[in-house]
């Protein structure tokens, strides 16, 4: 994905300091935005890349999420700000997903299982990056279901970029993740060595692809301790949650 270039105007600062209420709206600018409009993208409100500038795609998404918690009993105003309720509830790990009727979507089995079968260690990813060698195989086990899986790292800055080498690798990795990709994501220990250490994984290939011929279309993002997006390079929610629940936390 993209990301639209910021000019720092006075527009934007007057947002920024307007939004020190908690509160963002049309005319808000910024960073802030950004996590916003990726967040409510991951979760389906969104149909659209984040640029940065709350208009009025992002306050109808905005209006959707705010709708499906109206729906569930919530005393939730609908009128498209993003206030500190709002802003609770749409980084919340489980969120409300935007509803797709007769549509079955695939969470892998035992996905949030209450007792996990492996834990590691928070190592940050300025140290785990620099024990990543290219083309070498990742060790892991998935925390729900205590299966081991491998994948090949292709590199990656503000995460780890993987991909399945062979077919035993693509087999490891869509096993844990129910026979067939999907948006979410799973808490994994990766082993270094004689080290156990928390890591988050997606299910969804996408993106560069390095490894010819293995039948993924892209890559899929391994996520450690201090781990960012491509996406201004801000934090990811759920990944965060997942390298946590991995370190038993």
């Amino acid at each position: 994905m993209i990301l639209a270039a910021f000019i720092c105007t006075a527009p934007f600062l007057s947002a920024e300091a307007s939004s020190s209420a908690g509160i963002y709206d049309k005319t808000s600018t910024g960073a802030m935005v950004v996590r916003i409009q990726k967040r409510l993208r991951e979760l389906g409100y969104l149909n659209f890349k984040p640029t940065g500038s709350y208009k009025s795609m992002t306050v109808s998404a905005v209006k959707a999420f705010q709708t499906s918690y109206r729906d569930k009993g919530y005393s939730m105003q609908v009128d498209g700000k993003m206030g500190p309720e709002s802003l609770d509830l749409l980084f919340k790990y489980d969120a409300i997903r935007i509803s797709l009727s007769g549509i079955s979507i695939p969470s892998g089995p035992k996905h949030g299982a209450s007792k996990l079968q492996a834990t590691g260690s928070l190592i940050p990813w300025e140290m785990v990056k620099t024990r990543l060698v290219p083309g070498e195989s990742i060790k892991m086990v998935d925390c729900y279901t205590g299966k081991e899986l491998s994948l090949t790292f292709t590199g990656g800055v503000n995460h780890a970029e993987a991909e399945a080498a062979d077919k035993a690798e693509l087999d490891s990795f869509t096993a844990i993740c129910g026979s067939e990709y999907n948006y979410l994501k799973r808490p994994v220990v990766v082993i270094l060595g004689e080290e156990q250490i928390a890591a988050s994984i997606q299910c969804w290939p996408h993106g560069n692809d390095v490894i010819p011929d293995n039948d993924m279309n892209g890559h899929v993002c391994l996520f450690f301790d201090g781990s960012t997006s491509n996406v201004g390079n801000l934090p990811d929610v759920e990944h965060t949650e997942n390298v946590y629940k991995a370190a038993g936390q």
